[in-house]
């Protein structure tokens, strides 16, 4: 059986592979371009640890073979990033931790096209519904997903380092 990143890559104009450590330059440098998202939370500069601690993070009844932690690359550039867990919290249901590209290679037009290919794979791969987390003062990724046809179906509290925020669980049915 392919992996998911190889049968990401057979559909979408990326290579996709698992990250690991030994891509740790190249996500922190990708996500350092979104120091804004990070500002919600973060009461200074992202830090590279706290880049890629993603890489080894995994929710907390999820198992470690649930997990892919996917990179996409042009020319051996990472040019986005994205974590899901299948299979969780429910079979069938796959949970997207978070999606980053890098603006000044992805338009948000393709970053959108992207999931779009991403959940049409998920869903030959069985999938039926993907949820996520949206803070609520991230303006930019409530517009990007509700712009991709996730709805809204509860508000949360989450802790974010050593703070809670109000947030919002997205789903779309595939």
């Amino acid at each position: 059986m392919q992996t998911l990143a190889k049968q990401l890559s057979n559909q979408l104009d990326y290579d996709v592979r698992d990250l690991t450590h030994d891509d740790d330059n190249q996500i922190y440098q990708l996500q350092k371009q979104h120091q804004k998202f990070f500002d919600l939370f973060l009461d200074h500069k992202l830090t590279k640890r706290e880049a890629v601690s993603d890489l080894d993070e995994i929710a907390g009844e999820a198992t470690a073979s649930q997990k892919h932690y996917l990179g996409l690359f042009n020319d051996d550039q990472l040019v986005a990033t994205l974590d899901l867990t299948i299979d969780y919290p429910l079979p069938q249901l796959v949970w997207l931790g978070q999606y980053f590209v890098d603006e000044s290679q992805v338009s948000t037009s393709e970053r959108a096209k992207i999931l779009d290919q991403i959940l049409n794979v998920l869903k030959q791969l069985t999938a039926v519904q993907v949820q996520l987390l949206v803070l609520k003062a991230d303006q930019a990724n409530r517009d990007f997903y509700e712009n991709a046809q996730f709805e809204t179906v509860s508000e949360t509290r989450t802790q974010v380092g050593q703070t809670f925020m109000d947030a919002l669980i997205y789903q779309k049915t595939l």
